[in-house]
């Protein structure tokens, strides 16, 4: 097996930590080599060393104009910059990159999550909204806009109608995921359909054991029937 055969297999295993030693040596021996750098930030963010991981793509990004994965070296800074707490200056790089790429789906959910974050609910629906009428079977939007629609705000007859249709939508597309069950438990809590609301929660928490959220949500159920 190869060396970059040997780091490759790593990172598809997801042991992060051994790709970043067998990848530390490879750039010993080839420090400006963008294919290894590109990697190794990967690496570095998913073991949580963002500063890191952005020091490296900027790097990156300084010396290899021409490099082939430009875009998501981008979307991997965003990224990062998001998960150190730093909003303002990943939104301001997702606005430059949108006036280059103003369709780009995971910018403008990288824009949606942060809205969201920020408390900016009305601005993130608007996005999801938006990134649906570019990919109508967008799962991410489809759930995140029915969750929003009918727990971060007041929802209207319409709402509801909505988040009912993006979320059977979302449920149709991966009906095992947990994170859509919970969403659409919560709608049917809010439609006081707690049978099957308890359901929803019920499956989700066998797909994901113990998740806080879920058992947050399900925990209302207890509220709603005493």
């Amino acid at each position: 097996m190869s060396k970059k055969e040997s780091y490759l297999k790593a990172i598809n295993k997801k042991n992060f930590p051994l790709a970043l030693t067998l990848l530390d040596q490879e750039l010993n021996e080839d420090p400006e080599n963008p294919e290894l750098l590109y990697n190794f930030a990967i690496c570095c963010s998913q073991t949580s060393n963002h500063k890191k991981a952005i020091s490296v793509l900027e790097e990156i990004l300084a010396k290899f104009p021409k490099f082939i994965e430009r875009d998501n070296i981008y979307r991997l800074i965003i990224y990062s910059k998001i998960l150190m707490g730093e909003n303002q200056d990943a939104l301001a790089l997702i606005e430059e990159r949108l006036k280059i790429s103003i369709d780009d789906i995971k910018l403008l959910s990288f824009r949606a999550f942060i809205f969201e974050k920020m408390n900016q609910i009305e601005d993130a629906i608007a996005v999801h909204r938006k990134i649906l009428t570019i990919q109508p079977d967008y799962k991410n939007s489809l759930n995140s806009l029915g969750y929003l629609l009918i727990n971060e705000r007041e929802p209207s007859k319409e709402d509801v109608y909505e988040a009912m249709h993006c979320l059977k939508k979302a449920m149709q597309e991966d009906s095992n995921n947990p994170a859509y069950l919970d969403s659409f438990g919560m709608l049917l809590l809010a439609q006081g359909s707690i049978e099957n609301a308890q359901k929803a929660f019920s499956k989700a928490l066998s797909l994901m054991p113990g998740e806080p959220t879920i058992l947050q949500h399900a925990s209302r159920i207890i509220r709603e029937k005493a």
